[in-house]
């Protein structure tokens, strides 16, 4: 009875949805609040949430690559490179941020618009609230977490999907016989810069905060400009 008090009394509603509950709540507060929701009130401070969406994105890598190691044994590395980035990626993370209908607790600062559904905002989230939940619990706690968020994604169709670097590379190679050439051009601010180029006749940019995500992104926009789906 004391337990289910205790529950009632100190849980919020985004605790609930990722099982778990913050002994420190500061930092829960944290990862659901964006810079700009302090700049918007002429707040000279600076949320953590960065901070923690950097910690959560190499957890996350982590921690899915052992379940994919673990659950699929019998498939190649190929197999398991290309699901862990299907799971991942930021539209993976934004539609489960989506479907658990997280963007209303997220204090964000865009007036009463609330959070821009198709900005990064909402797959940052994800990352930060992975990263406060290893500080405050640990690496076991943590697990159960992505687990519990991830899980519905560990479908084969899911995991079979083709990342944009391996969907360009067939197309290249099918349709003139090259492979596409990926060059770091620079580290930027919140990230890297990545061109990607198809002999000397196109050329596409992609920005990440990693240079596999920049590499991703650029041949994102090189499918964009060849118009392949």
């Amino acid at each position: 009875m004391l337990y289910l008090m205790r529950c009632v009394m100190f849980s919020t509603p985004i605790e609930e949805i990722i099982g778990y509950e913050f002994k420190n709540k500061e930092l829960l507060e944290q990862a659901i609040t964006h810079t700009s929701f302090f700049n918007e009130r002429k707040e000279i401070r600076k949320s953590d949430n960065e901070k923690l969406e950097y910690l959560g994105d190499a957890i996350l890598n982590c921690i899915i690559s052992i379940f994919l190691y673990k659950k699929y044994k019998d498939r190649h590395e190929g197999f398991l490179s290309n699901a862990r980035s299907c799971l991942v990626r930021r539209e993976t993370l934004t539609d489960i941020a989506k479907k658990l209908d997280l963007g209303k607790y997220f204090n964000y600062g865009n007036g009463d618009n609330g959070v821009p559904e198709e900005s990064k905002v909402l797959s940052n989230m994800i990352e930060a609230l992975i990263g406060a939940v290893y500080l405050d619990g640990g690496i076991a706690k943590t697990k159960k977490v992505i687990k519990k968020l991830f899980d519905p994604y560990f479908t084969d169709e899911k995991l079979s999907e083709k990342s944009p670097k391996n969907m360009l590379q067939e197309y290249t190679q099918k349709k003139w016989g090259i492979l596409p050439k990926y060059k770091f051009t620079r580290k930027i601010k919140n990230g890297f810069a990545v061109n990607v180029y198809l002999g000397n006749e196109y050329k596409a940019k992609g920005i990440g905060k990693t240079k596999k995500e920049a590499e991703q992104k650029a041949a994102k926009a090189m499918l964009d400009l060849l118009n392949v789906r």
